[in-house]
Formats: C-alpha cells, sequence, structure tokens
C-alpha cells in the first residue's frame, strides 16, 4: 500500500470487505449472515495496514476501534477489528445478535500519520483541513485519533481539537502549548444505511 498517499481499494474489494467485516461480527454473536463471497484476486488484501472499523446505527456509533500501526493485513485486520469494535468497544453498549440487520460498517485504511511542523493547539487548529485530515494529539503518554469522518459532526478546526482533547484527557487551557500533533489521510467506505 502507498504510504504518501491514501490508497484506492477498488470497489469490489470495497463491497467484499464490508462483507467480511459483516460475516465476522455475525460469527462472534453467533448469528447468520449472508455467505461471503470470494475474496477478489487483489493484492491490497494481503498487505499490513493502518485502520479502523466502526459500527452504526443510523448516526449513533457503536464502536470504533482500530490500530495506527499496520501489524496485521487488510483481509485479517478487517476481520479482528470488526468483532473488537462491533463488541468490545468500553465507550458504547455491547449490541446483541438482533442489533446486527440494523448496523452498517464503515473500513478506514489510513496513511501513515506524520508530526506536524505546528506547535500548541492554537496552531495545529489553524493548519487542520476540515473534511479531509485525520489528527493524533499527543500529550506526554496521553494520546487520541480523530478520522477524518468525525468533521461530519464536529465542523470547526477549533471544536475537533477541543473534542480531541476530552477525548486524550488534555486539559486544554493549562497544557494548550505542549500539545504535538500528527495528521494523516484516510480512504473511508462503507455499507449503504
Amino acid at each position: 500500500m502507498k504510504t504518501d498517499s491514501v490508497a484506492r481499494v477498488a470497489p469490489a474489494t470495497r463491497r467484499w470487505l464490508l462483507a467480511n467485516a459483516r460475516d465476522a461480527l455475525a460469527k462472534a454473536l453467533q448469528t447468520p449472515a449472508p455467505p461471503l463471497p470470494p475474496a477478489p484476486d487483489d493484492p491490497i488484501l494481503d498487505e499490513p495496514a493502518r485502520m479502523f472499523v466502526s459500527w452504526h446505527e443510523g448516526t449513533r456509533l457503536v464502536g470504533c476501534i482500530g490500530v495506527l500501526e499496520p501489524r496485521e493485513t487488510v483481509r485479517e485486520g478487517t476481520r479482528r477489528l470488526a468483532v473488537q469494535s462491533g463488541l468490545h468497544d468500553h465507550r458504547t453498549p455491547m449490541p446483541a445478535a438482533t442489533d446486527l440487520p440494523r448496523l452498517h460498517a464503515e473500513i478506514s485504511i489510513l496513511t501513515p500519520p506524520e508530526p506536524m511542523a505546528e506547535r500548541g493547539l492554537a496552531e495545529i487548529a489553524a493548519a487542520l483541513v476540515p473534511g479531509r485530515d485525520g489528527l493524533v494529539l499527543h500529550d506526554g503518554a496521553k494520546r487520541a485519533v480523530f478520522l477524518p469522518v468525525v468533521w461530519n459532526s464536529l465542523t470547526t478546526p477549533a471544536a475537533f481539537v477541543t473534542a480531541l482533547c476530552r477525548k486524550a484527557g488534555i486539559d486544554p487551557q493549562v497544557r494548550a502549548e505542549h500539545v504535538r500533533g500528527e495528521r494523516f489521510f484516510a480512504e473511508e467506505f462503507s455499507e449503504p444505511h
């Protein structure tokens, strides 16, 4: 997978990865799912990737878990993260098997995070491009990530950065000048809902 730009996942591969995520969660919930079709002949499936899998019920987030370091292939990561985000995101209640038909999966494949030259929350917020940039904020051992899709609900850089500080447990009033950022991009695709 290219590391300098967002990978372009073919439409057939996107559909299969979403079906793969649904199949994994259905098996974990011990409920039937449509048969998983054969995987497309696409080398991206066997490449390590930084990725997140999210589950939504309408606009409500059911779970979102991912990795910023590529340890698994796209094929393996999709299955594991589909189960982790569907059943083990501590921020949200675990869905029941009967909820599965109402859930839709979203997959994000990320570029490597690049350190931002800007220092402190004000400079980081000013450098962000809404709708495009994903962000990792760091302050010592505290760290949190927002995917670019979060811009759908937090539409201004100030709101985006403030909410990410809250997620990381960073006090923006006290630590604003100490925070460092890493920017990344993501290719996101989801099941229809």
